[in-house]
């Protein structure tokens, strides 16, 4: 039978899920932009650079037959962000992960630095951003078969793990985002291309894993509405060449044709007296991709090759976030509620949520950011029946703006 969340000795694709990249870039646009996000121009003066350093727990304990017992990640995110002038701003990332698997008695682990992020932005104009970015492959990138068990649970894509695969080797990407107005709407456009490098996602193996190349377009349209609304919508495509990989005669072939990736959001920003909301959807759309295998006779020789359909998936969120005014601090609820649904069936089900944070400032320079989660959900197993799945995520941001 097959296990929805644990396929040992295997390595998952970067891309098996169709919120990987949206997963992958939580941690570091959260600590970006949430953390040290770059003042404005104006402030320039006032701070010329930020640092940030966080904590973030995660856990989940599932009911027998989905494979795991317990799953936890442990992230030490580090954020650095430099403006150099009133247009150019550098953003650095990297983190520390120990992901632990509880499953048959046994605890797996797979723990280590994970890839390191460089982000340059370029005000070209107040309607014009451009954009370059660097992926360094400082991750543990080849797995060994405990060490995968840790990374297919991780990637389960409903779950929301911060960090799912450690390591995918070098990337660089280049991207441009205009906007325009419209009349009462303001319009905004984005291009992006993305160039990875190949690595080896096997330990003890020289095989080597080159991801596709990726290309993204977006799409985004908000207006004001009466006194301190806003109404916003999104659409988001992407695109990937095949996914290659060395086979043992030093012959690139084709391994995968992931499917394409429509993304949709909308949302709705209003004032109650002192307390801000946000209502939002989102929904993410994988179609069926192609893989390519190897037909392999008892003998371990290669005869031939197949082509397998990989089918499509969807995951839907939709949720509130709030900023409410108690006295003199600021409480930043949430509530959220995701649906997984694949065609193959296993994996499918649902997770609801809510937590909150609580911005600080402290002693006057130093800002503070704790924050809590608590989710429960459902989720198909390997027999077909739904079972039941809880999970708590903790964390802890401090930032410190440095003048200069």
């Amino acid at each position: 039978m097959k296990n929805p969340f644990v396929v040992p000795g295997v390595t998952p694709d970067p891309r098996t899920g169709p919120v990987t990249s949206l997963r992958r870039g939580l941690a570091w646009g959260a600590l970006l932009a949430l953390a040290v996000a770059c003042p404005p121009a104006s402030h320039a003066q006032e701070v010329r650079h930020a640092v940030a350093v966080g904590t973030q727990f995660q856990s989940y304990t599932f009911q027998e037959g989905l494979g795991a017992k317990v799953a936890t990640l442990n992230l030490v995110p580090v954020a650095y962000a430099l403006p150099l002038g009133d247009r150019f701003v550098l953003d650095l990332y990297g983190a520390y992960a120990d992901g632990r698997v509880e499953k048959g008695g046994v605890t797996f682990i797979l723990k280590g630095m994970v890839d390191t992020h460089v982000r340059a932005s370029f005000q070209l104009a107040p309607w014009a951003l451009l954009t370059g970015a660097l992926t360094l492959p400082t991750g543990k990138s080849a797995h060994n078969d405990a060490e995968a068990v840790v990374a297919s649970v991780l990637s389960t894509d409903i779950l929301g793990f911060r960090e799912a695969s450690w390591g995918t080797g070098g990337a660089v990407a280049s991207g441009i985002a205009l906007a325009h107005r419209v009349g009462t709407w303001n319009l905004g456009l984005g291009a992006s291309y993305r160039l990875s490098q190949g690595f080896e996602p096997t330990a003890g193996s020289s095989l080597t894993f080159e991801p596709g190349d990726e290309v993204r377009l977006r799409i985004g349209l908000d207006r004001n509405v009466g006194e301190g609304g806003k109404f916003a919508l999104g659409f988001t495509a992407q695109q990937f060449a095949e996914d290659r990989f060395e086979r043992t005669t030093g012959e690139m072939r084709n391994l995968f044709q992931p499917g394409r990736r429509l993304r949709g959001d909308l949302s709705y920003s209003f004032r109650t007296g002192r307390s801000t909301w946000t209502l939002y959807v989102v929904d993410i759309w994988r179609e069926q991709g192609d893989a390519f295998l190897d037909l392999v006779d008892n003998q371990g020789n290669v005869i031939g090759d197949t082509t397998v359909v990989v089918g499509s998936q969807n995951l839907a969120a939709a949720g509130l976030n709030g900023s409410v005014r108690l006295g003199s601090l600021v409480v930043r609820p949430s509530l959220d509620v995701r649906h997984q649904s694949r065609e193959s069936g296993d994996g499918e089900g649902w997770l609801a949520g809510g937590g909150f944070d609580v911005p600080l400032r402290l002693w006057g320079w130093m800002d503070v950011f704790p924050r809590g989660r608590f989710s429960v959900g459902r989720l198909t197993g390997s027999d077909g029946k739904a079972h039941g799945l809880w999970g708590v995520e903790l964390g802890f941001l401090i930032r410190r703006g440095l003048g200069g």
